[in-house]
């Protein structure tokens, strides 16, 4: 299968392909798939540099908003455990989101309770079950100890950078939701792959390009060797 590799032809495409007709092909397939992606190209480029600064260089997007709170009476004999009480919460609220603990500053979740220090006395430190329902624009957390009559619950609000950074991550999202990102992902590797066969039409010298493309590939490989080993 021959090449060809003059300046006007496609680099790496053979020969019997080096047609109009072909490279009107992929201009379209790299142009049409620029255009289904390109609002989801946004946001998932703006979310991801705030999610790529969550924890060094932090950019801060402000914290969750409480909406409202409340107590709700509810009879003890409905909530035997922590999963009744997430079907009770998503029954009530009508929740689809799954229920999990919520999680606290530095990444920890529920802590265990046991026997604590108050007023120079030692006491046992009453069971607490805390399950939180999150969805990209917010969440609902309940709080409920084993027995009582009542459950505590709060409803938590997202700003729109917020929003963003959990459609980018899928928080609360279903099935239907991860495979369109699919096709956003898909759309992308086809850009990636017509692009690069296009490049070879551009004007411009070819080891200029070949050189942008080892210096991105060397910065990367510099910047992430030490934190790989």
């Amino acid at each position: 299968m021959a090449f060809r590799f003059n300046q006007s032809g496609l680099l790496f495409v053979p020969v019997k392909w080096q047609r109009v007709a072909f490279v009107r092909w992929l201009r379209r397939i790299h142009a049409w798939t620029g255009f289904w992606g390109a609002i989801l190209f946004f946001m998932l480029g703006l979310s991801g540099i705030l999610l790529n600064h969550r924890s060094i260089m932090k950019l801060d997007t402000g914290e969750p908003v409480e909406v409202s709170a409340m107590d709700i009476a509810v009879n003890p004999t409905l909530l035997p455990d922590r999963d009744a009480l997430g079907r009770w919460a998503a029954k009530e609220f009508g929740l689809t989101a799954e229920a999990r603990p919520p999680r606290r500053k530095g990444g920890g979740e529920d802590a265990p309770k046991g026997r604590k220090s108050f007023l120079g006395r030692e006491r046992q430190e009453a069971e607490k079950w805390e399950l939180a329902f999150s969805q990209p624009n917010g969440r609902v957390t309940v709080e409920y100890t084993p027995g009582s009559r009542s459950v505590s619950v709060r409803q938590d609000a997202e700003n729109l950078l917020g929003v963003l950074k959990n459609l980018h991550k899928g928080t609360g999202l279903g099935v239907l939701w991860v495979l369109f990102l699919d096709t956003i992902a898909g759309a992308l590797v086809a850009m990636s792959l017509t692009g690069f066969l296009l490049w070879t039409r551009l004007h411009g010298s070819r080891i200029l390009a070949g050189g942008i493309v080892a210096a991105s590939l060397g910065l990367a490989l510099t910047a992430a060797w030490p934190h790989l080993l």
